[in-house]
């Protein structure tokens, strides 16, 4: 599918889509569309596979470094977080994954969120917010 086709597709019918698999630019711009559309750049993970794991396969947040507000606690952790949870699901540690994502699923519920989802914590207070429902 062409990526321009895919974003329609995501905004108008995004339950029909489970996995997309593409070049490094392609899945770049889908998957901060896929963000923004879940509520926040900040929430969603990636990762770059290798299915034969002959080689390293790299697991990070969409939004990547985000250096112009580094220093300022107002990152949203929870895309780096998700990040490390499916790092842990590829390597085969599923229960753990599944126990961090919980934490964060509570934590957002409690409202323990930064700015960009709608709330008022900082970047340590997030984390420290997973870390407690852990």
């Amino acid at each position: 599918m062409l990526v321009d086709a895919m974003t329609v597709r995501m905004v108008n019918n995004s339950d029909s889509i489970d996995t997309v698999v593409g070049t490094n630019l392609h899945i770049d711009i889908l998957s901060d569309l896929a963000a923004a559309l879940a509520g926040s750049i900040g929430i969603a993970s990636s990762s770059n596979l290798d299915p034969t794991r002959q080689n390293p396969s790299l697991f990070e947040p969409v939004h990547g470094s985000a250096f112009d507000i580094t220093g300022m606690g107002i990152a949203n952790p929870i895309g780096a977080v998700a990040s490390a949870c499916d790092m842990l699901s590829w390597l085969g540690e599923t229960g753990a994954s599944a126990a961090i994502l919980s934490a964060v699923q509570k934590s957002v519920r409690d409202g323990v969120v930064t700015k960009d989802m709608g709330g008022s914590a900082n970047t340590l207070e997030v984390a420290m917010g997973i870390i407690e429902r852990l």
